[in-house]
Protein backbone atom coordinates (compact mmCIF):
# COMPACT_ATOMS: atom_id res chain seq x y z
CA UNK A 1 0.00 0.00 0.00
CA UNK A 2 1.35 3.42 -0.98
CA UNK A 3 2.01 5.75 1.96
CA UNK A 4 1.39 9.42 1.40
CA UNK A 5 2.79 12.32 3.40
CA UNK A 6 1.37 12.30 6.90
CA UNK A 7 0.51 15.99 6.57
CA UNK A 8 -2.12 15.20 3.92
CA UNK A 9 -4.28 13.43 6.52
CA UNK A 10 -4.77 16.80 8.25
CA UNK A 11 -6.07 18.55 5.15
CA UNK A 12 -9.68 19.03 4.18
CA UNK A 13 -9.52 19.72 0.43
CA UNK A 14 -10.99 22.85 -1.09
CA UNK A 15 -14.51 21.98 -2.21
CA UNK A 16 -15.74 23.87 -5.29
CA UNK A 17 -19.38 24.00 -6.29
CA UNK A 18 -20.84 21.45 -8.66
CA UNK A 19 -21.04 22.25 -12.38
CA UNK A 20 -24.27 23.98 -13.36
CA UNK A 21 -25.16 21.14 -15.74
CA UNK A 22 -24.87 18.59 -12.92
CA UNK A 23 -27.08 20.65 -10.62
CA UNK A 24 -29.74 20.83 -13.33
CA UNK A 25 -29.56 17.08 -13.87
CA UNK A 26 -29.65 16.13 -10.19
CA UNK A 27 -32.55 18.43 -9.32
CA UNK A 28 -34.35 18.07 -12.65
CA UNK A 29 -34.39 21.83 -13.12
CA UNK A 30 -35.46 23.29 -16.44
CA UNK A 31 -34.46 26.77 -17.48
CA UNK A 32 -31.59 28.97 -16.37
CA UNK A 33 -29.43 28.30 -13.34
CA UNK A 34 -27.98 31.41 -11.69
CA UNK A 35 -24.55 30.81 -10.17
CA UNK A 36 -23.92 33.42 -7.50
CA UNK A 37 -21.43 31.36 -5.51
CA UNK A 38 -17.90 31.99 -6.77
CA UNK A 39 -17.60 35.80 -7.02
CA UNK A 40 -17.16 35.73 -10.78
CA UNK A 41 -17.80 38.78 -12.95
CA UNK A 42 -21.41 38.51 -14.18
CA UNK A 43 -20.63 40.87 -17.07
CA UNK A 44 -18.10 38.51 -18.61
CA UNK A 45 -14.78 39.78 -19.89
CA UNK A 46 -13.48 42.90 -21.51
CA UNK A 47 -14.42 43.15 -25.20
CA UNK A 48 -10.77 43.93 -25.90
CA UNK A 49 -9.71 40.74 -24.14
CA UNK A 50 -12.29 38.74 -26.08
CA UNK A 51 -10.96 40.09 -29.38
CA UNK A 52 -7.40 39.14 -28.42
CA UNK A 53 -8.47 35.61 -27.43
CA UNK A 54 -10.23 35.07 -30.75
CA UNK A 55 -7.26 36.40 -32.67
CA UNK A 56 -4.85 34.13 -30.74
CA UNK A 57 -6.60 30.78 -31.08
CA UNK A 58 -4.17 29.61 -33.75
CA UNK A 59 -1.28 30.20 -31.31
CA UNK A 60 -2.34 27.51 -28.82
CA UNK A 61 -0.27 24.86 -30.57
CA UNK A 62 2.83 26.70 -29.30
CA UNK A 63 4.27 26.97 -25.81
CA UNK A 64 3.57 30.29 -24.10
CA UNK A 65 6.26 32.81 -23.20
CA UNK A 66 7.65 31.19 -20.06
CA UNK A 67 8.62 34.52 -18.49
CA UNK A 68 5.34 36.32 -19.34
CA UNK A 69 7.68 39.11 -20.48
CA UNK A 70 5.14 41.55 -21.94
CA UNK A 71 2.53 41.07 -19.21
CA UNK A 72 5.17 41.68 -16.54
CA UNK A 73 6.14 44.89 -18.31
CA UNK A 74 2.52 46.07 -18.45
CA UNK A 75 1.98 45.35 -14.75
CA UNK A 76 5.25 47.05 -13.79
CA UNK A 77 4.22 50.14 -15.78
CA UNK A 78 0.76 50.20 -14.18
CA UNK A 79 2.07 49.86 -10.61
CA UNK A 80 5.20 51.96 -11.12
CA UNK A 81 7.60 49.22 -10.10
CA UNK A 82 10.36 47.18 -11.75
CA UNK A 83 9.66 44.07 -13.81
CA UNK A 84 11.95 42.27 -11.36
CA UNK A 85 9.26 42.88 -8.73
CA UNK A 86 6.59 40.98 -10.68
CA UNK A 87 5.83 37.26 -10.86
CA UNK A 88 2.97 35.78 -12.88
CA UNK A 89 1.07 32.71 -11.73
CA UNK A 90 -1.69 30.30 -12.67
CA UNK A 91 -4.06 32.36 -10.57
CA UNK A 92 -3.04 34.12 -7.35
CA UNK A 93 -3.76 30.85 -5.52
CA UNK A 94 -0.73 29.27 -7.20
CA UNK A 95 1.40 32.21 -6.12
CA UNK A 96 0.19 31.86 -2.53
CA UNK A 97 1.10 28.18 -2.62
CA UNK A 98 4.51 28.95 -4.12
CA UNK A 99 5.26 31.52 -1.42
CA UNK A 100 4.32 29.09 1.34
CA UNK A 101 6.17 26.19 -0.24
CA UNK A 102 9.37 28.20 -0.72
CA UNK A 103 9.46 29.50 2.86
CA UNK A 104 7.72 27.08 5.21
CA UNK A 105 8.49 23.62 6.54
CA UNK A 106 7.98 21.53 9.67
CA UNK A 107 7.59 23.48 12.93
CA UNK A 108 6.88 26.72 11.05
CA UNK A 109 3.65 28.68 11.40
CA UNK A 110 1.49 30.86 9.18
CA UNK A 111 -0.60 33.40 11.07
CA UNK A 112 -4.05 34.22 9.68
CA UNK A 113 -7.51 35.35 10.71
CA UNK A 114 -9.98 32.58 11.45
CA UNK A 115 -12.28 33.46 8.54
CA UNK A 116 -9.56 34.27 5.99
CA UNK A 117 -9.43 32.73 2.51
CA UNK A 118 -9.35 28.98 3.05
CA UNK A 119 -6.31 28.28 0.84
CA UNK A 120 -4.19 30.11 3.42
CA UNK A 121 -5.15 27.28 5.76
CA UNK A 122 -4.52 24.47 3.29
CA UNK A 123 -1.18 25.51 1.73
CA UNK A 124 0.87 25.56 4.96
CA UNK A 125 -0.35 22.10 5.93
CA UNK A 126 0.70 20.70 2.56
CA UNK A 127 4.18 22.04 3.33
CA UNK A 128 4.19 20.28 6.71
CA UNK A 129 3.78 23.57 8.55
CA UNK A 130 0.92 24.64 10.79
CA UNK A 131 -1.42 27.59 11.22
CA UNK A 132 -2.22 30.06 13.98
CA UNK A 133 -5.81 31.27 13.67
CA UNK A 134 -6.62 34.71 15.10
CA UNK A 135 -10.21 35.54 15.94
CA UNK A 136 -11.74 38.41 14.00
CA UNK A 137 -13.06 41.50 15.78
CA UNK A 138 -16.46 42.59 14.47
CA UNK A 139 -15.69 40.50 11.38
CA UNK A 140 -12.51 42.48 10.70
CA UNK A 141 -8.88 41.46 10.97
CA UNK A 142 -7.85 42.13 14.58
CA UNK A 143 -4.61 43.99 13.92
CA UNK A 144 -3.59 44.34 17.56
CA UNK A 145 -3.93 40.62 18.17
CA UNK A 146 -2.17 39.79 14.91
CA UNK A 147 0.80 41.95 15.94
CA UNK A 148 0.81 40.45 19.43
CA UNK A 149 0.69 36.85 18.19
CA UNK A 150 3.33 37.51 15.53
CA UNK A 151 5.68 38.48 18.36
CA UNK A 152 4.70 35.58 20.64
CA UNK A 153 4.99 32.86 17.98
CA UNK A 154 7.50 31.87 15.36
CA UNK A 155 5.18 32.74 12.51
CA UNK A 156 7.17 32.94 9.28
CA UNK A 157 4.23 34.25 7.27
CA UNK A 158 1.40 36.61 8.19
CA UNK A 159 -1.47 36.32 5.71
CA UNK A 160 -3.94 39.19 5.27
CA UNK A 161 -6.67 38.99 2.65
CA UNK A 162 -7.72 42.58 2.11
CA UNK A 163 -10.62 42.81 1.42
CA UNK A 164 -11.30 39.55 3.25
CA UNK A 165 -12.96 36.53 1.67
CA UNK A 166 -15.58 35.24 2.51
CA UNK A 167 -16.34 38.08 4.96
CA UNK A 168 -15.98 41.18 2.75
CA UNK A 169 -14.49 43.65 5.25
CA UNK A 170 -11.13 45.38 4.81
CA UNK A 171 -8.32 47.19 6.56
CA UNK A 172 -7.56 50.77 5.55
CA UNK A 173 -4.22 52.35 4.69
CA UNK A 174 -3.29 53.34 8.25
CA UNK A 175 -4.17 49.89 9.60
CA UNK A 176 -2.02 48.15 6.99
CA UNK A 177 0.85 50.53 7.72
CA UNK A 178 0.47 49.83 11.44
CA UNK A 179 0.69 46.08 10.82
CA UNK A 180 3.78 46.35 8.66
CA UNK A 181 5.53 48.73 11.05
CA UNK A 182 4.92 46.47 14.04
CA UNK A 183 5.76 43.08 12.55
CA UNK A 184 9.38 41.96 12.46
CA UNK A 185 10.96 42.37 9.04
CA UNK A 186 12.08 38.73 9.07
CA UNK A 187 8.42 37.67 8.71
CA UNK A 188 6.76 37.70 5.31
CA UNK A 189 3.50 39.66 5.13
CA UNK A 190 1.21 38.49 2.33
CA UNK A 191 -1.41 41.04 1.28
CA UNK A 192 -3.95 39.20 -0.84
CA UNK A 193 -5.85 41.87 -2.80
CA UNK A 194 -8.04 39.75 -5.06
CA UNK A 195 -10.94 42.23 -4.83
CA UNK A 196 -8.91 45.43 -4.83
CA UNK A 197 -10.18 46.67 -8.21
CA UNK A 198 -13.76 46.74 -6.90
CA UNK A 199 -12.77 49.49 -4.48
CA UNK A 200 -13.26 53.11 -5.40
CA UNK A 201 -9.89 54.91 -5.71
CA UNK A 202 -10.06 56.53 -2.27
CA UNK A 203 -10.58 53.19 -0.55
CA UNK A 204 -7.64 51.36 -2.12
CA UNK A 205 -4.56 50.72 -0.02
CA UNK A 206 -1.33 51.89 -1.67
CA UNK A 207 0.31 48.60 -0.82
CA UNK A 208 2.80 48.48 -3.68
CA UNK A 209 4.20 51.86 -2.64
CA UNK A 210 4.98 50.35 0.77
CA UNK A 211 7.51 48.09 -0.97
CA UNK A 212 9.81 51.09 -1.28
CA UNK A 213 10.24 51.08 2.52
CA UNK A 214 9.70 47.40 3.38
CA UNK A 215 11.13 44.33 1.67
CA UNK A 216 9.04 41.75 3.54
CA UNK A 217 5.75 42.30 1.71
CA UNK A 218 4.21 40.25 -1.10
CA UNK A 219 1.09 41.68 -2.75
CA UNK A 220 -1.14 39.18 -4.56
CA UNK A 221 -3.66 40.09 -7.22
CA UNK A 222 -5.79 38.18 -9.71
CA UNK A 223 -7.48 38.49 -13.08
CA UNK A 224 -10.30 36.18 -11.92
CA UNK A 225 -12.56 38.82 -10.37
CA UNK A 226 -13.30 42.20 -11.95
CA UNK A 227 -11.21 41.33 -15.05
CA UNK A 228 -13.45 38.29 -15.66
CA UNK A 229 -10.69 35.82 -16.58
CA UNK A 230 -11.39 33.17 -13.90
CA UNK A 231 -11.53 30.37 -16.48
CA UNK A 232 -8.08 31.24 -17.86
CA UNK A 233 -6.41 31.10 -14.42
CA UNK A 234 -3.98 33.98 -14.15
CA UNK A 235 -2.77 36.21 -11.34
CA UNK A 236 0.31 38.14 -10.29
CA UNK A 237 2.49 39.00 -7.33
CA UNK A 238 4.41 42.21 -6.67
CA UNK A 239 7.20 41.92 -4.11
CA UNK A 240 10.84 42.67 -3.41
CA UNK A 241 13.05 41.38 -6.22
CA UNK A 242 14.75 38.97 -3.83
CA UNK A 243 11.41 37.40 -2.90
CA UNK A 244 10.43 37.11 -6.56
CA UNK A 245 13.76 35.53 -7.49
CA UNK A 246 13.52 32.85 -4.82
CA UNK A 247 9.82 32.05 -5.23
CA UNK A 248 10.33 31.73 -9.00
CA UNK A 249 12.60 28.76 -8.32
CA UNK A 250 9.60 26.60 -7.36
CA UNK A 251 7.53 27.73 -10.35
CA UNK A 252 6.72 25.08 -12.91
CA UNK A 253 7.78 25.89 -16.51
CA UNK A 254 5.08 27.39 -18.74
CA UNK A 255 2.69 27.73 -15.80
CA UNK A 256 0.62 30.47 -17.49
CA UNK A 257 -1.03 29.63 -20.79
CA UNK A 258 -0.74 31.76 -23.91
CA UNK A 259 -4.38 32.91 -24.05
CA UNK A 260 -4.30 33.95 -20.40
CA UNK A 261 -1.21 36.11 -20.92
CA UNK A 262 -2.62 37.88 -23.96
CA UNK A 263 -6.12 38.33 -22.51
CA UNK A 264 -4.69 39.73 -19.27
CA UNK A 265 -2.68 42.34 -21.17
CA UNK A 266 -5.80 43.47 -23.01
CA UNK A 267 -7.93 43.45 -19.85
CA UNK A 268 -5.46 45.71 -18.06
CA UNK A 269 -5.87 48.31 -20.78
CA UNK A 270 -9.67 48.33 -20.86
CA UNK A 271 -10.37 50.83 -18.10
CA UNK A 272 -13.79 51.62 -19.54
CA UNK A 273 -14.91 48.03 -18.91
CA UNK A 274 -13.44 48.01 -15.39
CA UNK A 275 -15.18 51.26 -14.50
CA UNK A 276 -18.48 49.89 -15.81
CA UNK A 277 -18.18 46.67 -13.78
CA UNK A 278 -17.26 48.58 -10.63
CA UNK A 279 -20.23 50.93 -10.99
CA UNK A 280 -22.70 48.11 -11.67
CA UNK A 281 -21.29 46.15 -8.74
CA UNK A 282 -21.84 49.11 -6.41
CA UNK A 283 -25.43 49.45 -7.63
CA UNK A 284 -26.08 45.75 -7.15
CA UNK A 285 -24.47 45.75 -3.71
CA UNK A 286 -26.67 48.64 -2.55
CA UNK A 287 -29.78 46.91 -3.87
CA UNK A 288 -29.08 43.57 -2.15
CA UNK A 289 -28.01 45.27 1.07
CA UNK A 290 -31.18 47.34 1.22
CA UNK A 291 -33.38 44.33 0.47
CA UNK A 292 -31.66 42.23 3.14
CA UNK A 293 -32.07 45.00 5.70
CA UNK A 294 -35.76 45.23 4.82
CA UNK A 295 -35.97 41.52 5.66
CA UNK A 296 -34.42 42.23 9.08
CA UNK A 297 -31.01 40.79 8.19
CA UNK A 298 -27.75 42.51 9.12
CA UNK A 299 -25.34 42.04 6.19
CA UNK A 300 -21.63 42.40 6.93
CA UNK A 301 -20.27 45.60 5.30
CA UNK A 302 -18.66 44.51 2.03
CA UNK A 303 -15.87 46.04 -0.03
CA UNK A 304 -16.08 43.27 -2.63
CA UNK A 305 -18.41 41.79 -5.23
CA UNK A 306 -20.22 39.61 -2.70
CA UNK A 307 -22.29 39.99 0.47
CA UNK A 308 -22.15 37.72 3.51
CA UNK A 309 -24.90 37.59 6.11
CA UNK A 310 -26.34 35.49 8.92
CA UNK A 311 -29.58 33.85 7.79
CA UNK A 312 -30.59 32.91 11.32
CA UNK A 313 -31.09 29.38 10.02
CA UNK A 314 -28.93 26.50 8.89
CA UNK A 315 -27.03 27.98 5.94
CA UNK A 316 -26.88 24.64 4.14
CA UNK A 317 -30.68 24.36 4.33
CA UNK A 318 -30.97 27.83 2.78
CA UNK A 319 -28.43 26.83 0.12
CA UNK A 320 -30.39 23.67 -0.77
CA UNK A 321 -33.71 25.49 -0.89
CA UNK A 322 -32.30 28.21 -3.16
CA UNK A 323 -30.65 25.60 -5.36
CA UNK A 324 -34.02 23.96 -5.99
CA UNK A 325 -35.16 27.33 -7.32
CA UNK A 326 -32.19 27.47 -9.67
CA UNK A 327 -29.95 29.80 -7.66
CA UNK A 328 -26.56 28.69 -6.35
CA UNK A 329 -24.95 30.58 -3.46
CA UNK A 330 -22.18 29.59 -1.04
CA UNK A 331 -22.96 28.29 2.46
CA UNK A 332 -20.15 28.96 4.93
CA UNK A 333 -20.40 25.96 7.25
CA UNK A 334 -16.86 24.91 6.28
CA UNK A 335 -15.64 28.19 7.79
CA UNK A 336 -17.47 27.45 11.04
CA UNK A 337 -20.21 29.95 10.12
CA UNK A 338 -23.11 27.48 10.04
CA UNK A 339 -25.93 29.99 9.64
CA UNK A 340 -24.12 32.30 7.20
CA UNK A 341 -24.25 32.38 3.42
CA UNK A 342 -22.27 34.37 0.83
CA UNK A 343 -23.93 35.60 -2.34
CA UNK A 344 -22.04 37.03 -5.31
CA UNK A 345 -23.40 40.25 -6.76
CA UNK A 346 -24.79 39.64 -10.23
CA UNK A 347 -26.57 41.65 -12.89
CA UNK A 348 -29.64 43.59 -11.81
CA UNK A 349 -31.84 40.79 -13.15
CA UNK A 350 -29.86 38.14 -11.25
CA UNK A 351 -29.91 40.18 -8.04
CA UNK A 352 -33.68 40.59 -8.24
CA UNK A 353 -34.10 36.86 -8.88
CA UNK A 354 -31.99 36.05 -5.81
CA UNK A 355 -33.99 38.36 -3.53
CA UNK A 356 -37.29 36.97 -4.84
CA UNK A 357 -36.15 33.38 -4.28
CA UNK A 358 -34.74 34.20 -0.84
CA UNK A 359 -38.03 35.69 0.29
CA UNK A 360 -39.75 32.50 -0.82
CA UNK A 361 -37.37 30.06 0.86
CA UNK A 362 -37.40 31.92 4.19
CA UNK A 363 -40.85 30.43 4.73
CA UNK A 364 -39.59 26.94 3.93
CA UNK A 365 -36.48 26.56 6.13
Amino acid sequence: MIKFKQELSKIKPYVPGKPIEEVKRELNIEGEILKLASNENPFGISPKAMDVIKASLNDISMYPDDSSFYLKKDIADMYNCSESNVLIGNGSVELLHMLVYSIMGKNDFLLRSEFAFIMSLISPKISGADVINIGMKDFRHDIDEIVKQSRNNNAKIIYIDNPANPIGTMLNQSEIEYLIANISDDRLIILDEAYDEYLIPGERVKSVELLKKHNNIAVLSTFSKIYGLAGLRIGFMIADAGIVENVAKVRLPFNVNILAQKAARAALMDQEFIDYCRKENENGKKYINNELISMKFDPIPSFTNFITFDTGRDGIDVFKALQKKGIIIRPLANYGLKSFIRVSIGTSKQNEAFIKALREVLNEV
